[in-house]
């Protein structure tokens, strides 16, 4: 039963960006990242990043803690981990 356990917890594996949401109000991980990106290279990373999600991702819910910073911070608060994962990798091979 484990085993069945494990496949089903890798089938339901969580993208990390939605670590950083209470809800993503219908919309996928995949684009909210593609709008954070874009926001980033539009030089909005300076932007509060409530005012940017609800402009963004209508209906989408960030973290508190997140959604009192700016676009900037929410973007490094994603992409600091995932550099540090892709490290982590590099290492292990």
């Amino acid at each position: 039963m484990s085993t069945r356990t494990s496949e089903l917890r890798a089938t339901l594996a969580r993208h990390p960006f939605e670590n950083c949401f209470v809800d993503l109000g219908g919309h996928s991980a995949d684009k909210a990242l593609i709008a954070l990106t874009d926001a980033v290279h539009a030089a909005q990373r300076d932007m509060n990043a409530y005012d940017w999600i609800t402009q963004a991702l209508p209906g989408a819910t960030l973290k508190p803690a997140l959604a009192f910073g700016t676009v900037g911070e929410l973007y490094r608060s994603y992409t600091r981990p995932a550099e540090l994962g892709r490290l982590k990798e590099i290492w292990r091979s």
